[in-house]
């Protein structure tokens, strides 16, 4: 399949008119005056990499909340879990992220523990759970807020942010390697985290727990932080410039519920533009509002802001770079996933802006007329 003659939004930050063939669901070529059979004619149409949801616990309960599989309440300090093994393609495909241009996301434990297991990549729609993976064990997930200690503090968990900070200290520092899985998996997620091989994803809704969790793992100078839902890290440009941190923002539709705070979006914009790595989640104080929240999140973020490319950015490779799955999904480039979005205008620039089509390995999974295909 050809498409031809789009305004194409590579991801990167580049935008170009031209053509993409698509061969056994993967971007084969990408540039002008491309020939075929089966051709279509894009003229006057956007197209953009799938967007993906830089952190979310989606997939791993029912719809009605009953079952929640993305944290396991056993203890604090889980780093052996893996997510992948609570994940239900089947609740993911329901949520129906793909018709709001969400092709991928990091699925990742809950933030009830310190450390709570590792992350992987998926695609959001399919029913066989290996089909969908992109990569699993992508982060270690940990949580550093108050939400720890009101799950754990009549468990015999942590009571304060101190005991927080001496339980993550000791399972960071502890370097034994014993027989059983658990003490090996331990050991082999740990060292990796603490090398640099894999991110740590941390949960904080505040300026503060942000500078407590980077004051805790300061001896690990090659430790890979990325903040999530993180409603004041406007606060702290400084000190996650200084750590080469990275941000997922969460839903700020509502983050005064959070911290009674208000973000400074200048100050985020600056931010990203002297280089700071931003992704975005769907996450946030009300888990119900899902898709919908998406664009509304991104306008906030380019108030007063020419270049939209910066916030396409946000959903494309800068998550996809986070995570390490950039060899696979997060732009148009040749050999990458043909996970694809075809607009008529461009959502980052217009309110009225319609979803066409989403492909997923170049497949039409929605289509604006038919649905899902």
């Amino acid at each position: 399949m050809i498409l031809k003659n789009a305004m194409i939004h590579v991801g990167d930050g580049t935008v170009r008119q031209g053509d993409i063939r698509i061969r056994a669901g993967k971007i084969a070529e990408v540039g002008n005056n491309l020939e075929g059979t089966d051709v279509r004619d894009l003229t006057g149409l956007d197209i953009f990499p799938g967007f993906m949801d830089a952190g979310n616990f989606l997939g791993t309960q029912d719809m009605a909340f009953y079952a929640h599989d993305w944290n396991e309440n056993s203890s604090p300090i889980t780093p052996y879990l893996d997510v992948w093994h609570s994940l239900d393609p089947d609740e993911l495909s329901i949520q129906e992220l793909y018709k709001a241009g969400i092709t991928s996301m990091v699925v990742s434990p809950g933030n009830d523990n310190i450390l709570g297991g590792t992350c992987a990549v998926v695609k959001t729609k399919g029913k066989n759970i290996n089909k969908i993976t992109v990569r699993r064990d992508v982060a270690l997930k940990a949580a550093f807020m108050d939400h720890v200690i009101d799950i754990y503090k009549t468990k015999g968990g942590p009571k304060t942010p101190m005991g927080m900070a001496s339980l993550l200290s000791n399972a960071l520092a502890d370097p034994n390697e014993g027989t059983d899985f658990r003490s090996r998996r331990t050991h082999l997620i740990m060292e990796q985290v603490k090398r640099g091989d894999i991110p740590i994803l941390v949960a904080c809704d505040t300026a503060v727990q942000m500078l407590r969790f980077l004051d805790v793992v300061k001896p690990y100078p090659d430790m890979k932080v990325i903040f999530t839902l993180s409603y004041q890290a406007d606060r702290i440009a400084d000190q996650l410039k200084e750590r080469n941190a990275a941000v997922i923002l969460g839903d700020s539709s509502r983050s005064s519920l959070h911290c009674h705070y208000q973000m400074n979006y200048g100050q985020l914009r600056k931010m990203a533009d002297d280089g700071l790595p931003f992704g975005l989640t769907l996450l946030g104080p009300d888990m119900s509002l899902g898709r919908e929240t998406v664009f509304w999140n991104v306008s906030r973020l380019l108030q007063g802001e020419e270049d939209k490319e910066t916030a396409v950015k946000m959903l494309t490779v800068n998550p996809a770079e986070m995570f390490g799955v950039s060899d696979r999904i997060g732009a148009i480039k040749e050999g990458l996933d043909a996970d694809l979005l075809i607009y008529r205008g461009n959502p980052f620039e217009k309110v009225n802006a319609v979803l066409l089509e989403t492909m997923i390995e170049g497949e039409t999974v929605f289509s604006f007329n038919g649905e899902e295909a």
